[in-house]
């Protein structure tokens, strides 16, 4: 008799359900590590306390939404800056996220410099929450 993994599957629902959870972790690793705790180091406390820069755009946030989220939640990506060219330009971020540079909005932008001196992007559910910039540029 032929091997078919379906049917060993089918006669062992504790694989299956197995298989299942590391299938979700690959291919949602920021959603099954969420609010992953900030290694031990100078600067986990400066990163717990961080608030997200559009909280005054959205006054019905509850208490825990008002933070940057958790350390699971950074993506490790690569940034890069223009400058906008107006009178008073300021620059205009972008990440590399799913194949292609995307902006990043100037609201989620927290005006404090990361204290590490790494650019730090925050996103949850496939939307950025916060972006911490580096100190010196990139």
């Amino acid at each position: 008799m032929p091997f078919c993994i379906s049917d060993r599957l089918a006669a062992r629902p504790a694989t299956r359900a197995a298989i299942l959870a590391v299938a979700i972790a690959i291919a949602f690793p920021t959603s099954v590590a969420a609010h992953g705790d900030w290694p031990e180091g100078p600067h986990g406390h400066w990163f717990e306390g961080l608030q997200r820069p559009d909280n005054h755009l959205h006054p019905y946030r509850d208490q825990k939404s008002l933070f940057c989220c958790g350390a699971a939640d950074v993506v490790k990506t690569r940034f890069k800056v223009e400058n906008a060219g107006d009178r008073h330009p300021e620059d205009v971020w972008y990440a590399w996220l799913d194949g292609e540079w995307t902006r990043i909005p100037p609201e989620k932008i927290v005006q404090d410099h990361a204290p590490d001196g790494d650019a730090h992007l925050f996103v949850l559910a496939g939307t950025i929450q916060c972006f911490v910039r580096p100190k010196g540029g990139i």
